[in-house]
């Protein structure tokens, strides 16, 4: 079990680093009022996606933290400043949202929920000791990972993105078959996201939240903080994330240009 003194070391890293992504001040990120920054491109923030963005949302404490360039910042305000962060993402105000980004040629193009490993697993010490002694895990470090490059069985594990490197991954294997694996990237210097794949014929043996745990503990090994994230209809992937003791932490809109 973690500390509360790490846990808290953790939530101040986690705040930072919204800082850094949003423009944003601690108090912000801390605050149930909606929060609208002017976008920059801050050294430290987040790089998984491209830096071409009109605009961010984040969803935090019932409230959202919109970061938008100066052209559709005032509007925004205009359409969500009194609104109930909470429910942000109903229709209704996407659509208003795309309206309003597509004047400028831009269209949203990711909302995602993201993870924190704030929570207790469901998954047993005994469960995990038994499926370690049970398998071949094999761990692979960024420089061995080229290996892997276009095999779809690892789409999710690995991103192969120059923004957001991938730094580690773990394999499961049993009598010479791989059932899985879990990689992790480089979003910042101080917060990794953490990716799984398990082969369709070993799922529902508890692989994901277990490969996804071993992942989160070798990560805070490190000094940096694990994060998961998954799409909104991607119930099996929620599941996961919190079967292996990550909790809902926030919701997060990103815009890219019209192709």
């Amino acid at each position: 079990m973690q500390a509360s003194s790490q846990i808290r070391d953790m939530k101040e890293l986690f705040i930072e680093q919204i800082c850094m992504d949003c423009n944003c001040k601690p108090e912000d990120v801390r605050s149930t009022e909606n929060v609208f920054t002017p976008l920059q491109i801050l050294p430290g923030r987040r790089t998984f996606r491209d830096d071409d963005t009109i605009l961010k949302i984040i969803c935090i404490n019932g409230k959202i933290i919109c970061s938008a360039k100066e052209q559709i910042l005032e509007p925004c305000k205009t359409l969500f400043q009194d609104g109930n962060g909470a429910w942000f993402s109903q229709f209704a105000n996407l659509y208003q949202l795309e309206e309003l980004v597509a004047k400028e040629g831009y269209t949203i193009n990711y909302a995602h929920h993201f993870y924190l490993p704030f929570g207790t697993a469901s998954v047993s010490e005994k469960e995990i000791s038994e499926f370690v002694n049970s398998v071949t895990l094999k761990w692979y470090e960024s420089t061995e990972l080229e290996a892997f490059r276009g095999d779809l069985r690892y789409q999710y594990a690995l991103s192969f993105l120059d923004r957001a490197p991938d730094m580690l991954a773990v394999t499961v294997e049993r009598n010479g078959q791989v059932l899985g694996m879990c990689g992790v990237s480089k979003d910042s210097d101080t917060m990794w996201q953490i990716g799984i794949d398990v082969l369709p014929s070993a799922r529902g043996q508890k692989i994901g939240p277990i490969l996804t745990m071993l992942m989160k503990e070798e990560v805070l090994k490190r000094g940096k903080l694990p994060f998961y994230g998954t799409a909104e209809s991607h119930v099996q992937s929620q599941a996961v994330a919190v079967k292996a003791g990550f909790v809902p932490a926030w919701y997060e809109l990103q815009t890219g240009r019209k192709k």
